[in-house]
Parts: C-alpha cells; sequence; structure tokens
C-alpha cells in the first residue's frame, strides 16, 4: 500500500508513487499544479471545478496549497512547460 502524507491542507496529500510524489487532491490523480496552472492562466474557480470535476472546496484548498508554498509548485509548472517545449 502506497504511503499517503497529509499537508496542512484539508484535501491535499502527497502519495508515494503518484504523480511524482506531487501534491494532489485526495482520493484523486489530479495535482494541485494543475489546478494552480488553469488559475494562473485567468480561469475561475467555477470553471476550474467544472473543468477538473472537482467541488470548489477541492479548487479552493488546492489554491491555497499553491499560495502557501508559490516557489515549490512554481518549479514543477515551469518544469512542464519545459517538456511541453522539447516535443513542440
Amino acid at each position: 500500500m502506497a504511503s499517503i502524507v497529509k499537508t496542512e491542507h484539508p484535501h491535499i496529500v502527497r502519495v508515494e508513487g503518484l504523480c511524482g510524489g506531487e501534491p494532489v487532491i485526495d482520493g484523486l490523480r489530479v495535482t494541485v499544479r494543475h489546478v494552480a496552472t488553469l488559475f494562473k492562466r485567468g480561469e475561475s474557480i467555477p470553471e476550474i471545478t467544472e473543468v477538473l470535476a472537482l467541488s470548489e472546496a477541492q479548487v479552493v484548498h488546492a489554491l491555497s496549497y499553491f499560495f502557501d508554498h508559490r516557489a515549490e509548485i512554481e518549479i514543477l509548472i515551469a518544469e512542464e512547460q519545459a517538456a511541453h517545449a522539447r516535443f513542440q
């Protein structure tokens, strides 16, 4: 069984072997990075909930984690963008 580490943010956990250990929505494979990326692109909380099939609480807690750990998540976003750029 994978090790689940709860964070200080409800709904946000880290699961060994899931999404590279990135913080995710508890019980899902949706990363905080993904939620933050949509938010940074100008998507509203209701739009993010609809696109990712999440509750508003899940989105708010993912964004709260992002704001409290901005440097960590910005690095993950930059790494994802660089990986996409290599394949374009």
